[in-house]
């Protein structure tokens, strides 16, 4: 079934209340009132509301949700994009695939808030194709609720092409509550004069906690640019795996990678792996990891402010997330 973009409520009250409250939790209290949205619960498109300048269809069928979204060429979309998929149940599955395409010279922000509130044993995939054209821009914030069991398997998987001139943000964040099992893979295509700035920040709270997380730049044009940052923290048994790649092969690219990972308690491990690859003689990559346990003296300097231990290791593991 394809369902054009006014066939749906645009009602917020759509959206179902844990959902909302997930979205307050994580810090996206006024994006709840923005008109421009696509809500989507289990593998059923609850509401839909978007701008004149961009070209919106999706179908449900009973492999998940498939969506394509074009912003038109010149369109400067000022108001944000809300997206929310979630799992209000214990033991159910989500199927998404975007497909979000930025045509020359456009520009959009996409907030989306992926929530699994009571997860016991849900699964979330997204297989997604991203296309950002000639000079233009795309910033995407993703913020995860997984909910207090670390229930959720999440397994997104998204492709980006950028193409000359282009810019693509993306802020990724899985801070609150617990993780559960997530393995996210990004790969990033970089044109010529392209940029990408990839922000990655994941706590993993539980020894039912394993987070993978994968970012790949590809350097292809003359003068693209990329930096990729990762921030972790690993407690109570949880465990981190962040890899980022960067491989450069064409003059004058120049790429980072910005790993920082905390161990906390008995059983926890982070894991950084930085890799770095250059085929053209005039192109640079460089990268800084870290990995390790908490500074003795940022704590003992918070404790003596009045804070107890565990007060002051969740403010400084807020301080490495923001």
């Amino acid at each position: 079934m394809i369902v054009n973009e006014n066939e749906k409520s645009n009602n917020n009250e759509k959206l179902p209340e844990d959902f909302i409250k997930t979205a307050k939790m994580c810090g996206m209290a006024e994006l709840l009132k923005n008109k421009n949205k696509f809500y989507v619960e289990q593998n059923q498109v609850l509401a839909e509301s978007f701008p004149e300048g961009i070209e919106a269809t999706y179908r449900e069928t009973n492999k998940g949700v498939e969506a394509k979204i074009i912003i038109k060429k010149d369109q400067k979309i000022k108001e944000p994009l809300f997206f929310c998929f979630g799992l209000k149940g214990q033991k159910e599955s989500q199927f998404i695939y975007p497909e979000i395409i930025l045509e020359e010279n456009s520009e959009v922000t996409i907030h989306s808030h992926c929530s699994f509130p009571h997860s016991e044993d849900n699964f979330h995939e997204m297989e997604g194709f991203f296309k950002i054209g000639k000079n233009a821009k795309f910033i995407y914030v993703e913020q995860h609720y997984h909910g207090e069991k670390s229930g959720a398997t999440v397994r997104p998987d998204l492709k980006v092409e950028i193409g000359e001139g282009g810019r693509f943000n993306s802020d990724f964040n899985l801070t609150k509550g617990t993780v559960g099992k997530v393995e996210i893979k990004l790969e990033a295509f970089l044109k010529k004069d392209a940029r990408t700035d990839i922000k990655t920040k994941v706590f993993g709270t539980s020894k039912k906690d394993n987070v993978k997380i994968t970012d790949i730049i590809h350097l292809e044009g003359e003068n693209s640019r990329s930096l990729v940052t990762m921030r972790a923290a690993a407690k109570n048994g949880g465990k981190v795996w962040m890899q980022g790649e960067t491989f450069a092969k064409a003059p004058d690219s120049l790429g980072h990678i910005d790993c920082q990972e905390i161990v906390i308690g008995k059983g926890s491990i982070a894991k950084a792996v930085p890799i770095v690859e250059v085929t053209n003689n005039q192109a640079r990559v460089t990268h800084e990891a870290s990995v390790g346990k908490i500074n003795q003296k940022e704590l003992e300097t918070l404790m003596t402010r009045g804070l107890d231990e565990d007060q002051a290791t969740e403010m400084i593991i807020e301080a490495l997330m923001k």
